[in-house]
């Protein structure tokens, strides 16, 4: 039984390329990052690997480069898989010696048109059973599958991750970028005291006015009433005394 590492942080990705590649008979292992999945090679040692290009650690370009280039896989296949909406570059992949690629949502017939030419390794001479006998042509292609609920809703969900992850992005540099606001030393009285201040000129201040003092003669309280009469002249009469004389 061909073995297949299917490595993809998306749980419905796994679901579903698990759920394909098992119902045509293969052995499927499943890791959720670049760095486990290279651990997984060592006791798995797997025919082929699905890796997502967008994989934690390490991404799908990275596992790729390491498998074809480490030399102790020779006869393991790569394929790279990427979300609905992820930039594939095919550049990078090509130099990293990938051997297809597969666009999720996984669609039955695609993936396992992409995984079944590679891993069915044809066998030559006499170790090929049957060697010389003229094969059967090819069994007519199988009819076309009904719509699967399950698939349409996996390829929803990945859609809505991809664009989750690029919301999450932007609110955390948000996010950073406030906190590292708040972060930065405040103003202390000794970087005050050094901060050059604008000259303040301060008017003087008025003089107090001096106390208002009456007249005297305004100090008096007017007399109410008709005028006085004039005082008339005394007139002082003396009486001589007559003495009587016996």
């Amino acid at each position: 039984m061909s073995r297949i590492l299917l490595a993809d942080h998306s749980p419905h990705a796994q679901r579903m390329g698990e759920r394909i590649l098992r119902d045509e008979g293969y052995e499927v292992a499943t890791v959720t990052d670049g760095e486990t999945a290279l651990l997984r090679l060592k006791d798995l040692a797997p025919d082929l690997i699905l890796a997502d290009i967008s994989l934690p650690s390490r991404t799908g370009y990275e596992v790729c480069e390491y498998v074809k280039t480490s030399g102790k896989y020779p006869q393991t296949r790569v394929v790279l898989t990427a979300g609905p909406v992820a930039a594939y570059d095919e550049t990078r992949a090509q130099a990293a010696g990938t051997d297809g690629f597969v666009r999720k949502p996984f669609e039955a017939s695609v993936l396992l048109s992409m995984v079944q030419p590679l891993i069915e390794k044809p066998e030559t001479g006499a170790s090929k059973p049957g060697a010389g006998r003229v094969l059967p042509p090819p069994a007519p292609a199988a009819p076309r599958r009904p719509v699967d609920r399950e698939q349409v809703r996996a390829a929803v969900i990945l859609a809505l991750e991809a664009s989750m992850i690029t919301m999450i992005e932007n609110i955390t540099d948000k996010v950073v970028v406030a906190l590292e606001s708040e972060a930065r030393p405040k103003m202390t009285p000794a970087t005050a005291l050094a901060e050059p201040k604008p000259a303040i000129t301060v008017a003087p201040a008025p003089k107090p006015a001096a106390p208002f003092t009456q007249p005297a003669a305004a100090r008096e309280t007017p007399k109410t009433g008709p005028p006085a009469p004039p005082e008339e002249p005394v007139v002082r009469i003396r009486t001589p005394i007559f003495r009587t004389l016996s």
